[in-house]
């Protein structure tokens, strides 16, 4: 019996190894599967800014904005700021592995004609009336050009300059600070598409967004730096969303909301 006992032992040392490997390796097949499906790109993959004092200086930018004479903003009304809010949220709480939690989000409506659309850390975002009155033809599209922007904010995708403004500043300095390079921006693009999937959103409208932005170039101009880098977008974007099943990357047609409409008619 003790002879027997003596034989077995090594087989199941080497039973309980099996198991072992094969329950970890079916964690790890598990863990694969939610991660491909939650996380769009590894955290390798796209630069993010971990200076914290820097992204705290960044983020107070906010007032230099704000108090600058020359810069006027506009009152959001409480209905539109909690319509930005729900916007806001419902991206959000649908991509949690995605966008960390933070401060409640803040809108500023800046009264300026020309278009443009930014985000600062800590979930700050700016949006001209331009924007708002000649190009935010429908909801999706606003939907979109916030998302990428709630992306970039939430996961504090902002290139570390060496020299920081001081004092008062202007927005086309704002948008020179912040912009990143093309290869990430499309890694973030990706990364807003899947993001307005899983919140149940017109993932579609984000080509819709850059094809107005490279349609009308001049008025970009604050927001693009480089007319051929958007039409570079573009054509990534469409390639990408190929890939994804979209032969004839067509938008589906959207209603807007009721909510949108009265937003968009505040700022006419």
């Amino acid at each position: 019996m003790n002879n027997f006992c003596v034989y077995m032992r090594p087989l199941c040392r080497a039973l309980f190894l099996f198991s072992v490997s094969i329950l970890l390796l079916s964690c790890s097949h598990i863990k694969k599967f939610l991660i491909q499906e939650d996380v769009i790109v590894s955290n390798q993959k796209i630069h993010t800014t971990k200076k914290v004092d820097y992204i705290d200086h960044l983020s107070s930018l906010s007032k230099s904005i704000l108090n600058n004479k020359d810069i006027r903003s506009l009152r959001l009304s409480k209905r539109n700021n909690e319509y930005l809010k729900g916007i806001f949220q419902r991206i959000v709480s649908n991509n949690e592995l995605l966008l960390p939690k933070g401060p409640p989000p803040q809108f500023y409506l800046i009264d300026d004609k020309v278009p443009f659309i930014f985000s600062l850390p800590n979930y700050q975002f700016f949006i001209s009336k331009g924007l708002v009155k000649k190009y935010f033809k429908n909801e999706s599209l606003l939907v979109s050009a916030l998302c990428f922007e709630i992306v970039k904010s939430g996961r504090n995708l902002y290139p570390a300059q060496r020299v920081f403004p001081l004092g008062l500043i202007q927005i086309p300095q704002v948008l020179s600070l912040i912009r990143i390079d093309i290869n990430t921006k499309l890694e973030v693009y990706k990364w807003t598409y899947f993001a307005l999937r899983r919140a149940e959103y017109d993932a579609m409208a984000l080509l819709n967004w850059i094809q107005t932005q490279n349609k009308n170039t001049l008025d970009f101009s604050w927001q693009i730096r480089d007319p051929r880098g958007i039409s570079r977008e573009e054509f990534l974007l469409k390639n990408f969303l190929v890939s994804q099943g979209f032969g004839q990357v067509k938008s589906p047609e959207i209603n807007s909301s009721k909510m949108f409409y009265r937003f968009q008619d505040s700022y006419k």
